[in-house]
């Protein structure tokens, strides 16, 4: 099975182990999680801040180095095998150092047979204007997002806060942008395992969990899509090539005619890819679940798009 691996980024101060520890403090519904946590000094010192939560199985450090460029490769490949050998997680988060670049870190990451989930993107609201003019790589973070969280809002006034979301706006039109204060983001659509708390009961032919309240506040829900069928992968890209600004993600295992197994599907934000995974036994089935914004406006127009993908000759 495919190891999920999610990079949270953000400039020096920005408040990412703030969030990282307040989305793990939450719990992510059983998921085993492993964390590497990467600062620039010789000691490690935002690690001491997780220690002892209970929803993470596994801390690395890796220190004295910037994870993207200065650590080498062989470093950083012996510290996730011994996650992936210990620990057996189905998530590693990996929290950069405030000046990582996070494209390059992602295709390491991919180098290291792994596969990138998502890039969370920690913006400090007061001095995010500071950054962006003095330094390069505070806007390849922002660049590289799929989510922007805005944090240390209470440290700016409303209208500065908007035009800081007209500037990130410029800088990256696909990233789902929330607002956080002391790191307390309400939208577990962040870290990419917990779709399988929605996709679990859909396989079983139940219902998506009924969402929290932040996630009504938001205006966010989920819905699935499912088929007995195999589907053409030409005619599946196309159609997820339509999907509406507002569905954030969506991941599933879907079935293509002509190959035996399934593939892994995972869209973020505008961004998807598809791996060929082996699975022993399971369904026949293909089945996608969806998550975003005001999901009954497009609803039903993705998932026609979608049913035009299926194969109907039960030969193939």
């Amino acid at each position: 099975m495919s190891v999920a691996v999610d990079i949270v980024s953000g400039f020096l101060g920005s408040g990412k182990t703030s969030v990282l520890r307040h989305v793990l403090a939450g719990g992510l519904r059983g998921t085993r999680v492993a964390v590497v946590m990467n600062e620039i000094g010789e000691v490690g010192i935002d690690s001491h801040v997780l220690t002892g939560l209970g929803a993470i199985e596994k801390l690395v450090e890796l220190s004295n180095g910037c994870i993207c460029c200065s650590i080498d490769e062989h470093r950083f490949d012996v510290a996730v095998q011994d996650l992936l050998d210990t620990v057996r997680p189905d998530l590693i988060v990996i929290e950069t150092s405030g000046v990582a670049d996070p494209g390059t870190l992602a295709a390491r990451i991919q180098g290291a047979g792994l596969r990138v989930d998502a890039v969370i993107t920690v913006v400090d609201a007061s001095a995010a204007r500071r950054w962006l003019r003095e330094t390069a790589v505070a806007r390849r973070q922002i660049e590289a997002a799929d989510f922007l969280v805005v944090n240390k809002t209470d440290l700016v006034t409303s209208p500065e806060l908007a035009t800081l979301g007209r500037r990130l706006r410029r800088l990256n039109r696909r990233a789902a942008l929330a607002h956080a204060c002391h790191g307390q983001v309400d939208l577990p659509l962040l870290f990419g395992p917990e779709v399988g708390g929605y996709r679990r009961p859909a396989a079983a032919g139940g219902e998506p969990p009924p969402q929290d309240g932040h996630l009504r506040a938001d205006r966010i829900g989920a819905f699935v899509y499912r088929t007995e069928r195999r589907l053409e992968r030409e005619r599946f890209e196309r159609a997820v090539a339509t999907f509406p600004r507002d569905v954030f993600r969506a991941k599933g295992m879907i079935r293509f005619a002509g190959h035996d197994g399934p593939w892994l599907f995972n869209y973020t934000c505008g961004r998807s890819d598809l791996g060929f995974v082996r699975l022993p036994g399971g369904s026949s089935a293909s089945q996608v679940v969806l998550i975003g914004r005001e999901p009954a406006r497009y609803r039903d127009r993705v998932l026609r798009a979608l049913g035009r993908c299926e194969v109907r000759d039960a030969a193939t």
